[in-house]
């Protein structure tokens, strides 16, 4: 009797036994295999069965049949463990005695090292669905949501009433899972896909996890990075009726661990690049954003508030008798009397709002939909909480101060360059008023 495994994106596996005779596919309903694909033709091949053979033919459809990858162009003669594809859906034949378990099956139960060869050889055999997968995570970004997604499609392509992806921080939790911690130890420690097809057959404890769960087959299938396993791949069926996992469920698993290894390896990009943007854009003394960065915050809120009539208020502070500091207390005393302005600074501003070191002893606060009144009060506050404030020296306590100059896009700056002249005139004016002073642009 042949049997035909019927997979598609879109839905759990079906199995089919070949009819004696005729038996038509495509994707009008009436057919004996209806292939819901836009790709395949209302009446798309047949399949004939008589004594125990099996031929497919193409009925000249118009984007082909492929047998084993290669587009037939004549009858085909099924042989056991053939695939068969027709635009999405993908059909494996399988012949067994009438009642029995697969031989091809029966040989599977154990261990096989998870070889290039074996990777390889599965990616081509299930490129369709991987083809699928691909898309289903190119909007996905976060690591944990892109592993659910595939193990909701690896759950529903295979049939299983579990799949899951476990990455190796949570290996510890092993003991968690319905699976038997002897199946999943072996593919992390073997670096090899674990099959057992009938758990049934296997001596048990009552107390074991797949005893309580009821579970009649199990997969295991390690995610290796330069020798590393970097996660698990499980899956398992409850149903004693259920189709056992077969060959091709093996394949179908090794692939998907190379989708597995892809988005782990596109995670870990991307959070190098997300920590090299934060480097390039942020001051390492104070740990706030740089003169480039604060710039172009600047160029955009001023823009916004040129655009939506929105008044944007920007303080220019500077650290005052820096150099002085440095001169009698050294470079370090310095540089912690910088962090403090940066640290109490960035205390007195809400979320919305923005500050960066401008250079040297200088800081720039962009102040978003505040006005100029707005922007006097906080430069109070930041002014005060920083004069009230004493740095222990190796000489003693330090007292600092200083030096703020405001101003406000009130529709006589035209570009950003504008604002930050008025700011920094008045900030010129603090300094000549005997520091420690606050002042807004005239």
């Amino acid at each position: 009797m042949w049997v035909l495994i019927i997979r598609s994106p879109s839905s759990a596996p079906i199995e089919y036994e070949v009819k004696p005779g005729k038996n038509t596919l495509g994707r009008k309903p009436d057919n004996d295999i209806i292939i819901a694909d836009e790709s395949a033709s209302r009446l798309h091949a047949e399949i004939y069965c008589q004594n125990g053979l099996a031929v497919i033919n193409d009925l000249g459809s118009t984007n082909g049949t492929y047998v084993n990858r290669e587009r037939i162009t004549k009858p085909h003669a099924f042989q056991s463990g053939d695939q068969i594809r027709i635009g999405q859906f993908v059909i494996n034949a399988t012949f067994q005695e009438n009642g029995a378990t697969p031989p091809l099956v029966l040989a599977l139960s154990g261990t096989r090292p998870l070889t290039r060869d074996l990777l390889l050889e599965s990616i081509d055999q299930n490129a369709v669905f991987l083809d699928v997968v691909s898309s289903r995570l190119t909007m996905i970004l976060n690591l944990d949501t892109a592993l659910k997604e595939i193990a909701e499609l690896t759950q529903q392509a295979m049939g299983a009433e579990k799949a899951g992806v476990i990455l190796a921080d949570y290996f510890d939790k092993l003991d968690d899972l319905e699976l038997p911690g002897s199946i999943t130890r072996q593919a992390i420690e073997l670096h090899s896909v674990v099959i057992v097809p009938d758990l049934s057959s296997q001596d048990k404890q009552p107390e074991s996890s797949d005893v309580q769960h009821q579970i009649c087959s199990a997969l295991c299938v390690p995610v290796i990075i330069e020798q590393d396993v970097v996660a698990l791949i499980y899956a398992y069926k409850t149903d004693p009726l259920a189709r056992p996992f077969s060959q091709h469920d093996v394949q179908l698993a090794v692939a998907i661990s190379h989708q597995v290894e892809l988005t782990i390896q596109r995670e870990k990009l991307l959070q190098e690049a997300q920590m090299l943007e934060l480097l390039a854009n942020t001051d390492s003394l104070t740990g706030l954003h740089n003169r480039r960065q604060i710039l172009n915050l600047a160029e955009f809120e001023f823009q916004r508030s040129q655009r939506f009539k929105h008044p944007l208020t920007l303080l220019i502070l500077d650290l005052d008798d820096l150099k002085q500091i440095n001169d009698n207390h050294g470079h370090l005393v310095g540089d912690q009397a910088l962090q403090v302005v940066a640290e109490n600074s960035k205390k007195q501003i809400r979320n919305e709002d923005s500050i960066g070191r401008f250079g040297g002893d200088e800081f720039v606060i962009l102040l978003v939909e505040a006005t100029l009144k707005d922007g006097r009060v906080v430069a109070e506050r930041i002014s005060h909480s920083i004069s009230d404030l004493l740095i222990n020296t190796p000489d003693g306590s330090l007292n600092i101060t200083i030096s703020i100059g405001i101003a406000t896009s009130n529709g006589k700056s035209s570009i950003l360059t504008d604002l930050l002249n008025q700011a920094d005139t008045a900030l010129r004016k603090a300094k000549k008023a005997g520091k420690n002073q606050v002042v807004v642009a005239e």
